[in-house]
């Protein structure tokens, strides 16, 4: 009997099966559960639903199927025996109902550590039960991340496995270096979605200095990745302009001539008549974003 996976999307019937039908994949056991899709398809046209409904808006995921508990029918007189019974009912129930280790794997997994932070916050986590986790929201919150086109979570046996896919074109144009400052000033954001933060918000930077780094860690080991994020850092830049006069014209002009086109903060100027008109010395601070592997 052909095997049948069971997925949820967040979408009207009629635009998924029009996607469907245009991807020529066949579906069954169609039905309308709330704001949610849910229909079946052969394992082999997985991949190609979610790259369909690659868009973190779908909000996609697979539903895994109920498992069956098995319990003992029979219990022999000997103590021994009970006891022996009753010590493996226990484990496995505790390996059945809880999650005793994490696994992220597929070509996405570079992003481990962002992945892994939104399980955490999505109630999943070590000694939790897998009930505690709202599946959906956590499928969805990693199909936003960058590039991702594939994300399934399911419980195999004790173990939560995470597959997350990536669009391989933007694995192989990634950049492998890490984020450096292109600037000098104070850190008021830093996000890293992989790789390691190397500053926090209030550190000053120099130009050169080390944002993010290329490697994560990994248990008691650091291994590389790649680095992907941005830093919002707070920058001052001065100058002076000399002004025929001191009019609103001269000193939008004197403005204009520190070529800054980010999000200023704050700004101010001072005045003095100098022999031909008026020299404005300018004081601007503003926000400098800088990026890596971010599209």
């Amino acid at each position: 009997m052909t095997e049948l996976t069971r997925i949820s999307i967040v979408s009207t019937a009629e635009s998924a099966i029009k996607k469907l039908q245009k991807a020529q994949i066949p579906v069954y056991n169609c039905k309308k559960e709330g704001a949610n899709f849910i229909f079946c398809v052969k394992d082999k046209d997985i991949k190609k639903v979610f790259a369909i409904f690659a868009k973190p808006c779908y909000n996609i995921c697979i539903e895994s199927a109920s498992r069956k508990n098995r319990f003992l029918k029979n219990l022999v007189l000997r103590a021994g025996l009970i006891v022996g019974a009753i010590i493996f009912v226990v484990v496995a129930f505790i390996s059945d109902y809880y999650v005793l280790k994490i696994e992220v794997n597929g070509s996405g997994g570079y992003l481990e550590s962002i992945v892994r932070e939104i399980v955490t916050e999505e109630g999943a986590g070590e000694w939790k039960p897998f009930s505690a986790l709202d599946k959906p929201v956590a499928c969805g919150r990693i199909l936003s991340l960058p590039q991702v086109t594939f994300c399934n979570i399911q419980k195999r046996g004790s173990v939560l496995v995470i597959d997350v896919e990536v669009d391989e074109a933007y694995t192989e144009s990634a950049a492998r270096e890490p984020l450096v400052s292109d600037v000098s000033g104070t850190v008021k954001n830093i996000v890293a979605i992989c790789g390691t933060a190397a500053v926090i918000p209030g550190d000053t930077v120099s130009r050169g200095d080390v944002l993010i780094y290329a490697d994560m860690q990994v248990g008691e080991n650091r291994v590389e990745s790649i680095a992907v994020g941005y830093a919002e850092i707070e920058c001052l830049r001065t100058g002076e302009y000399l002004a025929p006069d001191d009019s609103e014209e001269s000193i939008k002009e004197a403005y204009a001539s520190l070529f800054i086109e980010e999000e200023i903060i704050s700004a101010s100027h001072k005045l003095s008549h100098v022999d031909g008109g008026v020299r404005i010395e300018l004081s601007v601070t503003y926000l400098h974003r800088i990026s890596i592997n971010l599209t």
